[in-house]
């Protein structure tokens, strides 16, 4: 199959007149991506969920599996979601059995060749791509997939001595059946959104699916007739760049905006991701199905989705009411909704087990460690204490002047008069005290070990 590399045919506005008209608002471009995918409810029936899901995959620069059985509008619901975006390089490929590695990463430079060189011509490409879907995936050899790894994870196209920065913003892949081997559980690691769609035949959406398909009988191009135009309108598509504006923000990477999380959300995050797991692989037990596992790097990533949340929702600080969106990442995404029910039971139980005040605590302890960390830093590089409230409150318990006469006592007298009562809060503190002592004796014994 020959890869279709294509630009938006709508020109979008620039993002000098972007920001003229939102005044650089991220708050008000995010709005505008809700209204955007809002906008395709109306053709993608009973994929709310899905469309939920693909705006979290886009705002955090991530990839995107769906797997249904054949005639799910899989392809379609790849292509009418990129069609919104303007202003995009869009690698669209369908695999099989023969596809090449030449055909997603470009063909071999001749004459490189002749000097004996492997070098491939990355224009058109999907290293050259800002967004890709990929049909039947499933259906690539495993030489095939491995070329995808390091373009759909670290966005770098490596092979022998040709290394090229991926211009990969967002990948969705689509597959009727799930192939497992060695390589495509690599693979699949590079998909941190998944979902399963489940097919629909209540009489209701039976009647809205015949309608949406009356509309454009099946087309996702620009092509138009007497009887229907189904050009998308500027209004109506997000320019890549505003995308790329609020990843940079839910990524870390602003200079003007960043988004906090407290503490305790982020603690809470993991005790619901856990419990989630642990009910899940309850239900896989009793119905002998596969194992549920959740990697520390989904731990991790989960972060940046409750960032999305928060931006979603026009807020910079992420509260607990956003951990219910991570049910569109910890399990895979069914739109039946089975696995997203599970999932907000354990953050309900989760957040209504543990009492504001213990939450409190929470922010206490990791203050406490934050101090530590920083007193340790002062000891191997001369840096000075950063000054917070919790350090002021420190200095005032114990009437010190300045930061320089705090010590290691001091945080650990602190955290001696933390006495929090929930076993996972108890927990924390244990760790937190086990960590400090570990430091404490590296600075006590110089020399002892092999890092400062």
């Amino acid at each position: 199959m020959i890869p279709t590399f294509y630009h938006s045919c709508v020109q979008p506005l620039s993002p000098a007149q972007r920001r003229e008209r939102d005044g650089g608002d991220p708050v008000a471009v995010a709005g505008r991506v809700r209204r955007v995918f809002s906008g395709l409810e109306r053709d993608l029936v009973g994929c709310e969920d899905l469309l939920v899901q693909t705006m979290y995959a886009l705002l955090t620069r991530e990839n995107l599996l769906l797997i249904s059985r054949p005639g799910t509008a899989k392809t379609m619901f790849a292509r009418l979601v990129f069609r919104r975006i303007s202003g995009a390089r869009v690698f669209d490929l369908q695999m099989s059995k023969g596809t090449l590695a030449e055909e997603v990463v470009g063909p071999v430079v001749i004459e490189e060749m002749k000097q004996g060189n492997i070098v491939h011509n990355v224009a058109g490409s999907l290293v050259d791509s800002d967004l890709a879907f990929i049909d039947e995936f499933f259906d690539a050899n495993d030489m095939v997939l491995r070329s995808l790894l390091g373009i759909f994870n670290e966005r770098w196209f490596k092979k022998g001595r040709q290394q090229v920065e991926a211009a990969l913003h967002t990948g969705i892949a689509a597959a009727n059946y799930l192939r497992v081997t060695e390589i495509t559980a690599a693979v699949l690691d590079r998909f941190l959104f998944r979902a399963y769609v489940d097919p629909r035949f209540d009489p209701y959406s039976l009647q809205l699916i015949d309608e949406a398909y009356g509309r454009s009988f099946g087309r996702t191009d620009d092509r138009t007739d007497d009887r229907t135009d189904d050009r998308v309108a500027g209004d109506d598509q997000v320019p890549l760049s505003d995308l790329a504006f609020l990843a940079d923000i839910v990524q870390g990477r602003s200079d003007r905006v960043t988004i906090q999380a407290p503490p305790h959300v982020l603690f809470l995050k993991n005790l619901v991701i856990k419990k989630y797991v642990a009910r899940a692989n309850q239900q896989a037990d009793a119905q002998e199905g596969p194992e549920v596992y959740v990697s520390p790097r989904t731990f991790a990533k989960a972060r940046l989705l409750l960032n999305a949340a928060a931006l979603l929702r026009g807020r910079f600080t992420v509260e607990a009411g956003d951990l219910h969106d991570l049910r569109y990442l910890v399990p895979m995404l069914d739109t039946a909704g089975v696995q997203g029910r599970l999932f907000d039971s354990a953050v309900e139980e989760t957040v209504q087990g543990l009492p504001a005040e213990e939450l409190a605590l929470v922010d206490e302890l990791m203050e406490a460690n934050r101090l530590a960390e920083q007193v340790c830093e002062r000891a191997r590089s001369g840096r000075e204490l950063e000054v917070t409230s919790f350090l002021k409150r420190l200095m005032l318990m114990f009437r010190l002047t300045t930061p320089g006469e705090v010590h290691f006592e001091h945080v650990q007298r602190v955290l001696d008069g933390i006495t929090p009562r929930h076993k996972d809060v108890v927990e924390l503190k244990q760790g937190l005290v086990r960590h400090m002592q570990h430091h404490q004796r590296r600075l006590n014994q110089p020399g002892q070990g092999l890092l400062l």
